[in-house]
């Protein structure tokens, strides 16, 4: 069994597919449970971590310490959640908050953008313009973009960072659930003795970097 986190753009399906991956498999689905665990040990609200992880910084702007701190915190959250080995994460960067940790398999997911103004619009944003939906979702995605070059010099579009990548267009949800499901139940993804080992060391690794930033705020 895996560890599996799913990137995607906005409205392209993550969320939809986790779910069909936790159901089928039988793992834990989280996301803001993350967020949720990270406020806890910072002492801040959700919404601040939420806004921390999802605003990018400027075009000026370095990365500060509050801004590192913020992203360790919800590194430490999401490895505490790995420590069984099964687990399904559809967060924000868990392709990089578990970069180089074994038992991870990596998913990206993309769609056509008319596919995602479509969802938009069908979901709270009913009286949203297909216009108005198509400069929110591109606005979104630039500032995920600008989010991973700045903290992590990379790019979401690199194929290298994912063990598979999923084009919706032509391929269903469900479809893509259970191509997922059944690259995910192979033997290098078992959750061993050995891995859980291995996680349980990374998740104390990132409590004691989280504890270290909490430490020098003081």
């Amino acid at each position: 069994m895996a560890i599996i986190t799913i990137s995607r753009g906005t409205m392209s399906g993550g969320r939809s597919v986790a779910t069909c991956l936790a159901s089928r498999l039988g793992y834990p689905c989280v996301a803001r449970e993350v967020v949720q665990e990270a406020a806890a040990a910072l002492g801040a609200s959700e919404e601040v971590v939420q806004r921390k992880l999802q605003k990018p910084p400027g075009p000026w702007d370095l990365v500060t310490r509050e801004r590192t701190a913020y992203v360790v915190a919800v590194q430490a959250a999401l490895a505490n959640q790995c420590r069984s080995g099964n687990l399904v994460y559809h967060g924000l960067a868990g392709q990089f908050l578990l970069r180089d940790v074994p038992g991870v398999l990596r998913v990206r997911l993309i769609a056509p953008l008319a596919r995602r103004v479509e969802s938009l619009r069908a979901g709270n944003h009913a009286h949203t313009t297909p216009e108005a939906a198509e400069r929110f979702i591109r606005r979104r995605d630039r500032e995920r973009r600008r989010w991973v070059r700045t903290l992590y010099g990379a790019e979401l579009t690199d194929t290298t960072l994912y063990e598979l990548t999923i084009n919706l267009e032509s391929i269903t949800l469900a479809t893509a659930c259970a191509m997922i499901a059944e690259l995910a139940v192979q033997p290098q993804y078992a959750a061993t003795a050995a891995l859980r080992e291995q996680l349980a060391h990374f998740a104390d690794a990132c409590q004691q970097r989280l504890d270290a930033i909490l430490a020098g705020r003081r």
